[in-house]
């Protein structure tokens, strides 16, 4: 096999994914939105806010939306549907500094039989640093279930456009909210 038979091969199991649609770099998309302050430690090399924090920035933001999606999911009381993630995809898109703050926005991009897609931004001075669309998959002891109507309606009522209500209490600025 010659390197370059070898190198086809190799290219060949690799996948890649393109860059989101615009559309997605826009905070007027998500019906649930909130901010998160940046911290000194989140900082690289380079004064800028790294990868790993802005990944925890967009799973606060899922955290918020699962808690809404299906009470009790955080309280280890409550038996509920487990959320396991089976696909994370986030892209970087631009720098952010130390100190900022940072929008967040999220919503749901796909809604399938035992998952969703939970597709979140990040904006800094109104520009889309950061954007992830997430798979989670309904858990029951026994494996994937499917999502109940209550939970398909709810997802879509907050699909990507769906609108966004600044009177919703569950964006009141409670501890542990968007």
């Amino acid at each position: 096999m010659s390197s370059t038979d070898s190198m086809e091969s190799i290219d060949s199991l690799v996948v890649t994914v393109p860059r989101p649609d615009s559309a997605r770099s826009t905070i007027d998309l998500y019906p649930i939105r909130g901010t998160s302050d940046s911290r000194f430690g989140d900082m690289d090399a380079n004064a800028h806010l790294n990868n790993l924090a802005l990944e925890a920035m967009h799973e606060n933001a899922r955290a918020v939306l699962n808690g809404r999606l299906f009470p009790g999911l955080y309280d280890p009381k409550v038996d509920t549907v487990r959320l396991v993630t089976s696909q994370n995809v986030v892209h970087f898109l631009a720098e952010a500094h130390w100190p900022a703050l940072i929008e967040t926005g999220i919503g749901i991009g796909r809604i399938g039989r035992t998952s969703f897609v939970a597709s979140s931004g990040l904006f800094h001075n109104g520009q889309c640093i950061s954007l992830c669309d997430t798979v989670l998959v309904a858990l029951g002891s026994d494996g994937p279930v499917a999502l109940t109507s209550d939970v398909r309606s709810a997802l879509q009522g907050l699909w990507l456009g769906s609108g966004f209500d600044e009177k919703d209490p569950y964006l009141t600025g409670e501890p542990g909210r968007a």
